[in-house]
């Protein structure tokens, strides 16, 4: 009788245990809190920074949030399969 191998998973999918998916989302919240800790939505007033460093916080405030939005996008491609 011949052996029975498992079916192959396609390369585009990666099989996740749940608690490292719950792991994944806490890391996107954490990068969310880190973006809103670098520029907040409501800052202090234009006084205390100057228009350069407030330029910088914004651009990294922007990569954590893309960096979350990337993390987000591949947690629901996960959970869809």
């Amino acid at each position: 009788m011949p052996r029975r191998t498992a079916p192959a998973i396609p390369a585009h999918y990666v099989l996740l245990p749940a608690d490292a998916y719950h792991g994944l989302q806490a890391f996107r919240d954490e990068l969310i809190g880190i973006a809103q800790t670098i520029d907040p939505a409501t800052a202090p007033s234009p006084d205390l920074r100057s228009k350069p460093e407030r330029s910088r916080r914004r651009a990294l405030a922007h990569v954590f949030r893309l960096w979350a939005d990337q993390v987000h996008g591949n947690l629901q491609t996960a959970r869809a399969d």
